[in-house]
């Protein structure tokens, strides 16, 4: 399947942000009850708080970010957007490399006149041999 270009859906801003480690405009996104998964610590996170304590820590400690997608839909009702998609990185953290290919769900609501991330939900699935 061919790659889709970032650009294709809304989550494509946000995936641009992690690779640039713009930590002021990936919070920007955040609904301030937003809710997502740690591949990392294997937990939720839940609420802006715990979102900006989650990449205070660990943004620092992420290098050479590379995000891209395929599969992917968009669907839209009234003032809430759901795209699906699989979602490729790679990135070094604390020094070790990780390569990821994950089905992924993202949950957008609209905020007066602005889109805010709601959901950001991955599914590493494990390389095969």
């Amino acid at each position: 399947m061919a790659m889709t270009e970032l650009s294709a859906i809304r989550a494509a801003e946000f995936f641009r942000l992690v690779d640039a480690k713009d930590v002021d405009a990936i919070q920007a996104l955040m609904s301030d009850d937003a809710q997502g998964i740690d591949e990392i610590a294997r937990r939720w996170i839940r609420g802006r708080s715990a979102f900006d304590a989650y990449w205070a820590e660990n943004l620092p400690r992420l290098m050479e970010v590379r995000s891209s997608v395929d599969d992917a839909e968009v669907r839209r009702w009234g003032d809430v957007e759901v795209e699906t998609f699989t979602l490729h990185q790679s990135y070094l953290f604390d020094g070790t490399r990780y390569q990821i290919e994950a089905p992924a769900t993202m949950i957008w609501r609209r905020q007066g006149d602005a889109w805010r991330i709601a959901l950001i939900h991955t599914v590493p699935l494990p390389q095969v041999s």
